[in-house]
């Protein structure tokens, strides 16, 4: 069984890019520049795939995968629920994952979350 959450963090960052494709495509559409407008409604398209179905993080029985940034990206990471010393809540959106090292984890519900997390954990 698994139950996935949206990257909080990601999912505003890809809804603010979407509006502004969207924005720039009608404002080249509106100046009658067509080749503008097709780039700008086809990354706002990309945009909007990235925004439904990317950056879910996921708990499974025995693990989870969420994302972290390494570096330069936003990277998935597997966390297995033996090597988790706690986790801590920051606020509505906000988790802290206390294991090898502390990786800070944003969804749209943190009390959902740390449901299904305990959950999981128990069995």
């Amino acid at each position: 069984m698994k139950k996935r959450f949206k990257e909080y963090r990601m999912f505003i960052v890809c809804l603010m890019m979407f509006i502004a494709f969207i924005g720039i495509g009608v404002y080249s559409a509106m100046n009658g520049h067509k080749p503008q407008m097709i780039g700008a409604f086809m990354l706002a398209l990309i945009a909007l795939f990235l925004l439904l179905g990317r950056y879910k993080m996921v708990l499974f029985d025995d693990v989870m995968m969420i994302y972290e940034w390494k570096v330069a990206a936003m990277l998935p990471t597997i966390i297995e629920y033996k090597d988790i010393q706690s986790i801590e809540k920051k606020s509505k959106h906000h988790l802290v994952i206390h294991h090898t090292h502390d990786s800070h984890v944003y969804v749209f519900d943190s009390d959902e979350f740390l449901k299904y997390y305990n959950s999981f954990n128990k069995a």
